[in-house]
């Protein structure tokens, strides 16, 4: 491995990526990464655009970043991506969450789901991501990501609406 790159990866058949070798991990990513095990591919896209990690195909070709994000075209958020930039330059400790669009601030117990400017999402599964979040001890965190690549973090909090009684009726 080129005294360049501190990490490298594996790209498989399957389109799953392993820790092939470390030779040092920075500061954020301490624990988060060992040697034979699976990466999440944002995680990898964003070691590889940031020049720590590089990764290689089965047939031992190094593989650029142009074709790694085609190879994971399926598995990827962009946004995500940008939002783990983000997190990753302010020194956060960054993981998967469950799901493309989710992120978890490791030590600090908070989920953050990824969503762009312009997209829909229903109060109610709103409120389930939500109540799915605090039911596991984690603060749940929305991050827009705007079409400059800008992100906007915001807490949402669970609330109940109490009912109106107007005339004798409920509202």
């Amino acid at each position: 491995m080129s005294c360049k790159y501190k990490i490298k990866f594996r790209l498989l058949k399957d389109g799953k990526i392993v820790v092939e070798s470390i030779s040092s991990l920075p500061k954020e990513l301490q624990g988060a990464l060992k040697e034979g095990e699976h990466v999440d591919p944002l995680l990898a896209l964003h070691l590889v655009f940031n020049n720590i990690a590089r990764v290689e195909g089965e047939n031992g070709a190094e593989i650029d970043l142009a074709k790694l994000i085609e190879e994971m075209q399926n598995s990827l958020s962009s946004s995500a991506l940008l939002v783990l930039q983000d997190l990753m330059k302010r020194g956060r400790k960054v993981a998967p969450g469950a799901t493309k669009n989710d992120l978890v601030l490791l030590g600090e117990r908070i989920v953050i789901h990824v969503l762009d400017e312009d997209a829909d999402i229903g109060v109610e599964e709103l409120y389930n991501m939500v109540d799915n979040a605090i039911k596991q001890g984690y603060r749940f965190v929305v991050a827009i990501v705007d079409m400059h690549g800008d992100v906007t973090y915001y807490e949402v909090t669970k609330t109940s609406f109490p009912k109106i009684e107007r005339s004798g009726e409920f509202i």
